[in-house]
């Protein structure tokens, strides 16, 4: 046997059997992962691939490097295709399959499930003890599940079903249109396979006017709104903008930035804008709406232009020239992604930088929504070239956990104080929650209030050798990278599903599945649909257009678990959840509360009296982290005695008596 290419303490895996254990776990891992996380140079990875080039259980990847679980070719299952029960609901679907079933072939099916097969037999074989290849039938269901009714979106299994069934598949597929419609009636599938029509596409901006009417804000959101309108009267003034997640931190700044511009074209009659960033597509299409919503609800506000400049949005700079123009004489909001904007700085579009120096000029707010972001390169530089364009520009930052980089054992609070130091001022509803607004906030019934369960699994999640003092943002990457590849096994989706599926007895209860990665969704999903459980998954590849009937069918209750990988961390409002499930390992404290997050708005805003956490304890974990800002609210708290006590109003410090 070649020689081992590290070595190992008594009682260790050395590195061959660790890594052959991830790949029979997982299906596969290309060169770059084993490199990633066994951190490997080259030479040791080749030493190893040498090794790993002799394991019978393996195979080679031509083209990517690494090496796939070599799937043991067992004698086909019977020409009976299997029983497919409770996996489906409608009679569309069981249609579907028995055509898929009926006209692929058994290597067809396998081919185009992927990585996939290899999952799921390897769940069966955990389940039964009985290592089998699925039965057609089986497989077209994991098939329909996988792609949904976006099953022909994908062009391989459109080409294969084409060509089994003699139709001619569209050489582009449009969802819902005359050509997919034609093409699922010549191949014998169901009208409901042409898919969902994507909605006509959204204006690239609006001008609009108040008509109708939305809640009130609540006391402490009024508190909030008065803190910022403080800050925005101060010409080129800064603070962060802080409540818990689900107490509406958007619709409060939406508000107030609808007084403040109002107040402005009242006594100048200029025009004026507002830059909003958020870092997501979804982010920026929630901000839009609030607008939309708050200027519709208004009276006596001044006429707004509201402007989508994200993504396919407002690309043509050259055609809204003139709408551009206006901003000189009319208020304006851009909500864009920061990559848009850097965009113009560089000047990689056409009039690029034109469009940018109008923006500028007409900038008197920018906004950062998940500011907890806003000490990376790219924010600061955005915040630095509109902040010289423009003196008097206010920045003002939003999100429910105003601190960072909080990895570092020798100065732990050195992310945060460089976020004190870019925004200055912190606003929060102190005089009407107190310091702890997530409590008060749980005891008036806005904030739901969370309880954990821990689902103990026999994982071993073993984390790279990293600095014990210090972790950067990207040795956190790393570590959450290895722990999310070692928590993608069957063992432990059979024990989480152990544990899932009977909460599901209970039709009241809604659940968000965060698992490892985009496989792990898919095949819980799957998985949970064969125990008669309605759940389906949602991930970066899923249309907007069929997410958005996902998340509607989960918040009507069609659906009971929704399964994804990272994708509704933000952006996501599905208020009556009960349980997060929190599959996927990690030790950034800002990625646990967004995803806790995900399950905590109260009845007062429409959710439940509390939320069952569902936690995951490997071998390996972090402490839970603590949710909110509390253990980072002292350096906000000391800059803001230390400015009072300079006005006179409060001691710089609390008395010694009060000290712990």
């Amino acid at each position: 046997m070649p020689e081992q290419p590290a070595t190992t303490r008594p009682g260790e895996l050395s590195l061959r059997q660790d890594v052959v254990n991830v790949i029979l776990s997982r299906g596969e891992l290309r060169r770059e992962e084993i490199q990633r996380v066994w951190e490997l140079d080259d030479e040791t990875y080749f030493a190893l691939k040498s090794a790993l080039d002799t394991e019978r259980l393996l195979e080679g990847m031509p083209g990517v490097g690494g090496f796939r679980a070599r799937i043991a070719r067992r004698p086909l299952p019977p020409d009976e295709p299997g029983s497919v029960d409770g996996l489906f609901r409608t009679t569309w679907e069981l249609q579907a399959v028995e055509r898929l079933a009926g006209l692929l072939s058994h290597k067809a099916l396998e081919d185009l499930l992927g990585d996939l097969v290899y999952t799921l037999r390897r769940v069966r074989m955990k389940a039964t003890g009985e290592d089998r290849r699925g039965t057609k039938r089986e497989l077209a269901a994991a098939l329909l599940i996988a792609r949904g009714i976006d099953l022909f979106r994908d062009r391989d299994v459109r080409q294969e079903v084409a060509s089994r069934a003699h139709a001619e598949s569209p050489r582009r597929w449009t969802p819902g249109k005359d050509a997919a419609i034609a093409f699922v009636h010549a191949a014998g599938f169901p009208r409901e396979l042409a898919g969902i029509p994507a909605d006509d596409s959204p204006q690239d901006f609006e001008y609009l006017e108040g008509r109708v009417e939305l809640p009130p804000l609540q006391p402490f959101q009024l508190e909030v709104q008065a803190g910022l309108m403080k800050q925005l009267a101060q010409p080129s003034g800064r603070c962060i903008v802080t409540l818990p997640t689900g107490a509406g931190k958007t619709r409060t700044a939406v508000d107030t930035l609808r007084d403040f511009l109002t107040a402005h074209w009242n006594e100048t009659g200029d025009g004026s804008a507002v830059v909003w960033l958020a870092h997501t597509e979804e982010l920026c299409e929630q901000a839009y709406q609030c607008f939309r919503q708050v200027w519709q609800s208004s009276v006596n506000v001044a006429p707004l232009l509201l402007f989508r400049f994200w993504g396919r949005y407002t690309q043509d700079l050259v055609r809204h020239r003139d709408t551009i123009e206006t901003m000189a004489a009319r208020c304006a909001v851009f909500v864009s992604t920061p990559q848009r904007v850097l965009n113009l700085m560089d000047n990689r579009v056409e009039h690029g930088f034109e469009t940018l120096q109008k923006l500028q000029r007409a900038c008197v707010v920018l906004v950062v929504d998940e500011a907890h972001r806003a000490g990376a390169a790219s924010y600061r530089r955005i915040i630095d070239a509109f902040a010289s364009a423009r003196a008097e520009v206010r920045v003002v930052g939003l999100t429910a956990t105003p601190f960072r980089a909080e990895y570092d054992a020798r100065d732990p609070d050195a992310g945060t104080r460089s976020l004190r130091a870019l925004f200055g001022t912190i606003v929060e509803p102190l005089r009407t929650l107190g310091e702890d607004a997530r409590a008060a906030l749980q005891d008036k019934g806005f904030l739901a209030r969370p309880a954990w369960e821990t689902i103990r699994t026999r994982t071993h999640l073993r984390a790279p050798p990293l600095p014990s003092d210090r972790l950067t943002e990207d040795d956190v990457e790393k570590v959450d990278h290895t722990l999310r590849i070692r928590a993608d096994n069957p063992d432990r989706r059979m024990t989480v599903l152990e544990a899932v599926a009977p909460l599901c007895a209970n039709p009241g209860h809604r659940i968000i599945y965060f698992g490892p990665s985009v496989l792990d969704a898919e095949c819980m999903a799957f998985l949970l649909r064969s125990r008669g459980i309605a759940a389906a998954f949602v991930s970066g590849g899923t249309r907007d257009v069929t997410r958005r009937r996902l998340i509607t069918e989960f918040r009507e209750g069609a659906l009971q678990v929704l399964c994804n990988c990272e994708v509704l961390t933000t952006g996501f409002d599905a208020p009556r959840v009960t349980h997060v499930v929190m599959a996927r390992p990690t030790v950034s404290q800002v990625l646990y509360e967004q995803m806790v997050g995900r399950g905590l708005r109260g009845p007062g805003f429409g959710g439940t009296a509390s939320c069952v956490i569902v936690d995951l304890e490997d071998n390996y974990r972090s402490d839970r982290p603590v949710l909110g800002y509390q253990a980072f609210r002292e350096l906000w708290t000391r800059g803001r005695r230390l400015r009072a006590g300079a006005r006179g109003e409060i001691p710089a410090d609390p008395p010694a008596s009060k000290r712990e």
